[in-house]
């Protein structure tokens, strides 16, 4: 009898708790809970993220066997490092993300 009382005042004070949270945060929690939905989508964004990774590098690539012309955008150095410099950014954060789900059970 006394775990049931126990309860009623944890979510008495759970609920007084989140009436305290400002708005934001609320509507910021409700938003997050809905993106849960769409994990069992998760291996399709993963070969939707690869397939452009890899459309990405492959422009790269065709873009540096081709011949430039003076006054083209393939032709100035620095857009080429800015792009190369992207690419490799953006596959370090794509594979931190998908470790994260590898490590992040062997730190709970």
């Amino acid at each position: 009898m006394s775990s049931q009382v126990e309860n009623q005042i944890r979510l008495a004070r759970h609920e007084a708790g989140s009436l305290n949270m400002p708005r934001a945060q609320k509507f910021l929690a409700a938003w997050i809970a809905n993106l849960t939905q769409l994990a069992h989508y998760q291996p399709y964004f993963i070969a939707a993220t690869v397939a452009c990774l890899a459309g990405g590098y492959g422009l790269l690539y065709r873009s540096r066997r081709r011949v430039c012309t003076d006054g083209q955008v393939c032709a100035r150095p620095l857009s080429n490092r800015v792009v190369t410099g992207g690419l490799i950014l953006a596959t370090i954060l794509v594979i931190g993300a998908l470790a994260l789900d590898v490590i992040a059970p062997l730190f709970l």
